[in-house]
């Protein structure tokens, strides 16, 4: 894999200095920063695959370099002082040594990309890694690109997770937003470890995660909110809103935008209702409704549908229409052709 800076091992008196170094035939220039004594950071003009143990002459100098890391991230000081004791001893330790060594600079390491850079076959470490996840040293965030952390950090992380999803269901609330165990973990949701430990007490609290929240199951209902989730539904049902995003029904509703929110998800997690994209929803019963006549009419007029004669059998307005056949085109039941659907569904 090819990277844009690498710690290399140099003499040079400088702290910092720009030289050009030899490759392939070539003259690359390239920017050093010392780390401390003979270690350099290789800052390269353009993402270059180096390997482990090369060394590169200087163009017009006797002295060269040594390539001992690449440059995985932005480092501070105390972190430098750590990849520092990791490069002196780098040439005595095997893969899964360096690797756990690495750990104690950050909280988690994609080993993938490391391993062509130490020339190293998968299957030659892969059972040393599994060997340590059953004996609690690490865990195995992600198989494929091998990403890592230690034990200690994935339990920290955990019960960190579980401390604020305990915290919900005491207050009951039924949502937790991703922003705010994001900001509660000091971990970004868009991270491989935000989704892993999400899934890690899936089953422990029985929670659905949705696109950008968790729903909680085990939080029981209070009467006032029984009878929210009652005059939300009739609402609905009164206004013949079988397809509504949330914004109209705040417009109709007199109630608390927040016990319009819970009850909602509620609904959903009760199957009552199906949550179509970020804003729109349908009712579940409405939407099987509408399968058995797409069933139906492509039994007796064929499997193309357009908008109008899909709004002759729903009676819903074009937007519900365009939003619901969105839907039904991600669920595998319809197919856009051009400004039509075609209707994927067995008879």
């Amino acid at each position: 894999m090819k990277f844009n800076a690498y710690f290399v091992r140099a003499e040079h008196p400088d702290t910092g200095f720009t030289g050009t170094l030899l490759m392939a035939g070539r003259g690359i220039t390239v920017n050093f920063k010392k780390v401390e004594t003979d270690l350099f950071i290789a800052h390269l003009p353009r993402q270059i695959d180096l390997r482990f143990g090369e060394t590169y002459r200087f163009k017009n100098r006797e002295k060269s370099i040594r390539v001992l890391l690449p440059l995985m991230a932005k480092y501070n000081r105390r972190k430098l002082k750590k990849i520092t004791d990791i490069t002196r001893a780098i040439d005595s330790l095997d893969f899964v040594q360096i690797a756990l060594n690495l750990l104690t600079v950050e909280k988690w390491v994609t080993l993938q990309p490391l391993l062509s850079f130490f020339g190293i076959k998968r299957q030659d470490v892969l059972g040393d890694l599994i060997d340590l996840e059953q004996n609690q040293k690490i865990k195995i965030i992600d198989l494929n690109t091998l990403h890592i952390t230690s034990y200690e950090e994935y339990l920290e992380y955990l019960a960190k997770l579980r401390h604020l999803v305990q915290h919900y269901q005491q207050i009951r609330q039924k949502t937790i937003p991703f922003s705010e165990i994001e900001s509660s973990l000091k971990l970004s949701q868009h991270t491989i470890f935000f989704k892993y430990l999400l899934n890690s007490l899936e089953a422990e609290f029985a929670y659905k995660i949705l696109a950008d929240k968790v729903l909680l199951h085990k939080v029981s209902l209070s009467e006032k909110e029984k009878r929210t989730i009652e005059a939300v539904t009739e609402l609905l049902r009164r206004n013949r809103l079988s397809i509504f995003a949330m914004d109209q029904l705040n417009d109709l509703a007199t109630l608390d935008p927040q016990e319009i929110n819970d009850a909602l998800w509620y609904l959903v997690d009760d199957g009552v209702l199906i949550q179509m994209d970020g804003r729109c929803f349908i009712f579940e019963e409405d939407l099987n409704r509408i399968i058995n006549r797409l069933k139906k009419f492509k039994r007796n007029q064929g499997d193309m549908i357009d908008i109008q004669s899909l709004r002759e059998l729903t009676a819903f307005n074009r937007k519900s229409i365009i939003a619901l056949l969105e839907y039904l085109d991600t669920q595998g039941i319809t197919q856009r052709v051009g400004n039509a659907r075609k209707i994927l569904l067995g008879v």
